[in-house]
C-alpha cells in the first residue's frame, strides 16, 4: 500500500465527512417532510441588566438566540446557503477554536483524544468543523401556507451553546415545528454578545449602545464576553461554594435566571409573530420546552413556573434531593417571590412533575449518578445498578400527570448532545469504567443511535402534547429501541 502524505490523507477525510453528511442530509430530506432553515437574532431584555448572576447588573441582558424551521424541499435550489459551524462563531476561526479547545464539553485536545491521535489529527478535526455543513439552509424562506406552527424552545446545560441540542432541534424543524434557542449569557462559553449587529458602531442602535456602555469594556477584542478560567462563563450555576448553603442560593439565582431567560424568549417569539417572516405562523398557544443537564433543570423550573409552556422534556437533568429542611431560614425564599427551588412554602421543581414531562437520562452518566451519590440522604436516593436515578424515578413514580421515563444504556453524560464525541467519533473515546464496577468497562453507545433515539421520542412526545395529536401515541409509547437498550417507562397517558 502506497502511503498518502498528510495533505492527500486529510483531503480524503474532509471529502468522505463531507459526503457523510450529504447522504445523512438527502435521508433527512427523503424521509422528513420539509428542510430546514435556520437564522440567528440577538434578544435584548431591556427589564433586566446584562449579566445580574455574574456581577454585571448594568446594561441589556442580551442572548444570542437561534431559530431552526420547517422550509418546503422545492424551495432549496442551487443557490442556498448549507449553514456550516463556523456560523456560530460569526465566522470566525480563532474563536471556533478557542471553544473547541478551551471549554469543557466541546474540549478536542491531547488529553481527551483516544491514545495515539497527534496534534496534527486534533488541528485538521477542528478545521474541518468550521466548514461542515448542517442540514440547515441560512435564511432560507419558511414553508408557504397561513397555518401558524408549534414551537419548542431549547434551553441548553451548563458551559453550553445553542446547538447543544442541535439534532433534536433540526429533527423538528424537518417535521414541522419553530425551534428557537437563546444562549444563557454568562454560563455560555465565550458569549459573542460583542457581535450583536445593533452595537455597530456605524450603523448600530445608538440607544442600546448607550445603556451598554457599562458592558462594552467587559468585551474581548473578538467580542464575547466571559472568563476563561471558566471556560468563558462568568459563573457555574453552584459558584465556587458547592452543595452549602450559599452555593444552593446560587443555583436558585442561576435558575431563575434561566427561567427570564426563556419568557425574554417567549416575548422575541411575539414579537416576530407580529412583523417578520414569521408573521402570523408561531401559534403562541402551542409551546413545549426542551433542555439537556443543567438545561434540563431549567425545562423542569420552567415548566413549574411558566404557564405558557405544554410539556417538556428534560435529557440527563440533575438529581438533586430537596434541601430545603437542611438550609437555614434565612437562605429559603419567602411567599410571593418566585423561587425555582428554594420556596419556603413553595413547590420544588427539581423534584416533582406538574406538566406532562418526558425525563431521558444515561445508564453510565457518571456526572449525574455522581451528583446523586454525594447528596444521597437515604437509601431511597442513592443510586444504584436497579435504580440508577432515583430522584427522577420518584418524581417519575409520584407524578399525577402524564410522565415518560427513559435511561439508555452504555450513554454518559455527553451522548445526547452535540459535542466532541457526536463531532468526532474515531477521536474522542469509548470505553469507561463502569459506574458501578469501575474496574469493568462498557462501550459507549453510538452517537448516531442515541441521538436518533433522542430526536424521535422527542418528535413523538412533542407531537402528542404540544401538537395534539393522538396519532402518535404509538410512537411515544413504543419500546422499540429495547435492543438498544433504551428502558421506557410510562404513566398517566
Amino acid at each position: 500500500m502506497v502511503n498518502q502524505s498528510p495533505i492527500l490523507r486529510r483531503i480524503a477525510t474532509v471529502c468522505v465527512t463531507f459526503c457523510a453528511l450529504l447522504l445523512n442530509a438527502a435521508a433527512l430530506a427523503g424521509e422528513s417532510p420539509y428542510a430546514v432553515g435556520n437564522t440567528t437574532r440577538f434578544i435584548h431584555d431591556e427589564t433586566r441588566g446584562y449579566d445580574a448572576t455574574g456581577g454585571v447588573p448594568g446594561g441589556v441582558r442580551t442572548l444570542i438566540t437561534e431559530i431552526w424551521y420547517p422550509v418546503d424541499h422545492s424551495a432549496i435550489t442551487a443557490n442556498s446557503k448549507h449553514a456550516t459551524y463556523g456560523d456560530y462563531v460569526f465566522g470566525d476561526r480563532e474563536m471556533h477554536r478557542r471553544m473547541m479547545t478551551a471549554t469543557t464539553f466541546f474540549h478536542l485536545t491531547t488529553t481527551s483524544v483516544r491514545e495515539g491521535v497527534t496534534q496534527a489529527q486534533i488541528d485538521n478535526a477542528i478545521d474541518d468543523l468550521f466548514s461542515r455543513p448542517r442540514n440547515s439552509y441560512v435564511e432560507a424562506p419558511l414553508t408557504a401556507g397561513t397555518k401558524p406552527l408549534p414551537v419548542v424552545v431549547m434551553t441548553h446545560g451548563d458551559a453550553g451553546s445553542r446547538y447543544n441540542m442541535e439534532t433534536t432541534c433540526e429533527y423538528l424543524a424537518a417535521h414541522g415545528y419553530i425551534v428557537i434557542a437563546p444562549e444563557h449569557t454568562g454560563n455560555s462559553p465565550y458569549a459573542m454578545t460583542g457581535r450583536d449587529p445593533a452595537l455597530d458602531k456605524v450603523s448600530g442602535d445608538e440607544q442600546l449602545r448607550a445603556k451598554m456602555q457599562a458592558v462594552l469594556p467587559l468585551l474581548d477584542k473578538d467580542g464575547s464576553y466571559g472568563d476563561p478560567a471558566t471556560y468563558g462563563q462568568s459563573y457555574t450555576p453552584l459558584g465556587e461554594e458547592g452543595f452549602t448553603p450559599k452555593g444552593y442560593a446560587q443555583l436558585n439565582a442561576a435558575l431563575m435566571q434561566r427561567v427570564n431567560d426563556l419568557r425574554a424568549t417567549l416575548k422575541e417569539l411575539e414579537s416576530l409573530n407580529n412583523q417578520s417572516k414569521f408573521s402570523d405562523r408561531i401559534d403562541m398557544d402551542r409551546i413545549g420546552l426542551m433542555g439537556r443537564s443543567f438545561g434540563g433543570a431549567t425545562t423542569l423550573a420552567g415548566l413549574m413556573l411558566e404557564d405558557r409552556f405544554k410539556a417538556g422534556m428534560a435529557v440527563v437533568p440533575p438529581s438533586i434531593p430537596d434541601p430545603r429542611s437542611s438550609l437555614p431560614p434565612e437562605v429559603l425564599r419567602p411567599a410571593g417571590e418566585e423561587s425555582a427551588m428554594l420556596s419556603r412554602n413553595g413547590r420544588y421543581a427539581l423534584g416533582e412533575l406538574r406538566k406532562p414531562t418526558l425525563l431521558l437520562s444515561g445508564g453510565e452518566d457518571a456526572l449525574i449518578m455522581g451528583i446523586a451519590k454525594q447528596l444521597a440522604i437515604s437509601s431511597e436516593t442513592l443510586p444504584r445498578p436497579d435504580n440508577r436515578h432515583p430522584i427522577l424515578r420518584q418524581a417519575f413514580e409520584q407524578a399525577d400527570v402524564p410522565a415518560l421515563f427513559g435511561v439508555l444504556d452504555n450513554a454518559n453524560h455527553g451522548s445526547l448532545g452535540v459535542a466532541g464525541p457526536y463531532w468526532w467519533p474515531q477521536l474522542k473515546p469509548n470505553r469507561f469504567p463502569q459506574f458501578f464496577a469501575a474496574d469493568k468497562s462498557y462501550t459507549l453507545i453510538e452517537p448516531a443511535l442515541a441521538h436518533r433515539i433522542q430526536s424521535e421520542k422527542a418528535l413523538a412526545f412533542f407531537d402528542y402534547f404540544v401538537k395534539g395529536d393522538e396519532t402518535s401515541k404509538g410512537r411515544l409509547v413504543s419500546n422499540q429501541y429495547v435492543e438498544a437498550g433504551l428502558h421506557w417507562e410510562h404513566r398517566n397517558l
